[in-house]
C-alpha cells in the first residue's frame, strides 16, 4: 500500500525542519567560535547560513535559544562520543582510549571546544546546570571503577576529580588554544601526526602520575 499524500508531505517538511535545524546549528557554531558569544548576531549566522534571517527565529526565538541549542548539541556529542570506563579492562586501557577520544574530539571538533570554553568562562547558566546533571553523575560513576582498581591494586590512590580536570585541560587545549600551539610547534595548521604525538605524551604523564607502568 503505498504512502498518503498526507503522510509524505508531513515526512517531507520534518526532513525539511531537520535540515535547516543542523545547517543553523553546525553555522552558528563556526561563527560563536569565530566572533565570540556576544558579538555574535542571527544575522551573521543567517548570511553564513544562506537563510533569511527569519528562518533562524522561526526555529530559535532568540539568541540565547540558540546559543543554548548549540551548547546542548556539542554536550551531547561529548556525551556520546566518550565511552565509558570499562572495569574488566584495566586503568591502563580505559585511560588510555579516553585520552585519545578526547584528543580527537579536539581534533575534529575544535569549534565545538572552543564554544564550550567561552560558555564556561562567561559561566552560562545553561551550561552549568547540564554540568550538574550529566557530568558529575557520570564522573561518580567513574570514580567508583578507579576506586575498585586501586583496591585491586592496579593503580595509586589519585585525587579523581582533579585526574579528570587535568585531562580535560591538556586535551582541550589543542582546540581552544590552537592558535598558541601552532605558533609553539611552528606550524600554520596542526596535523593528525601532532595529535598522535599529544596523545602519547599526554598519556604517558598520566600513566606514570596514576602509578601504571609502561609496558
Amino acid at each position: 500500500m503505498s504512502e498518503s499524500p498526507k503522510r509524505s508531505k508531513n515526512q517531507l517538511k520534518t526532513h525539511i525542519r531537520a535540515q535547516n535545524q543542523a545547517l543553523i546549528l553546525e553555522t552558528a557554531e563556526r561563527i560563536f567560535a569565530r566572533q565570540g558569544l556576544a558579538k555574535t548576531t542571527t544575522q551573521m549566522i543567517a548570511d553564513e547560513a544562506g537563510l533569511p534571517k527569519a528562518n533562524i527565529h522561526y526555529y530559535y526565538r532568540s539568541k540565547k535559544d540558540l546559543l543554548e541549542a548549540v551548547l546542548e548539541r556539542i554536550l551531547q556529542l561529548w556525551l556520546d562520543s566518550v565511552s565509558q570506563f570499562s572495569e574488566e579492562l584495566g586503568p591502563r586501557h580505559n585511560l588510555t582510549r579516553y585520552i585519545s577520544e578526547k584528543l580527537d574530539q579536539s581534533r575534529l571538533n575544535p569549534s565545538a571546544s572552543k564554544v564550550f570554553a567561552m560558555a564556561l568562562i562567561g559561566e552560562e547558566p545553561f551550561v552549568l546546570e547540564f554540568l550538574r546533571r550529566f557530568f558529575v553523575d557520570e564522573l561518580q560513576k567513574e570514580k567508583q571503577t578507579l576506586d575498585r582498581w586501586v583496591e585491586q591494586g592496579l593503580m595509586k590512590p589519585v585525587p579523581v576529580e582533579h585526574l579528570f580536570i587535568t585531562i580535560w585541560a591538556m586535551t582541550q587545549t589543542y582546540a581552544d588554544f590552537d592558535g598558541q600551539v601552532k605558533v609553539l610547534l611552528q606550524k600554520e595548521q596542526l596535523e593528525e601526526s601532532d595529535f598522535d604525538d599529544a596523545k602519547q605524551f599526554i598519556t604517558r604523564m598520566i600513566l606514570l602520575s596514576c602509578g601504571i607502568e609502561e609496558v
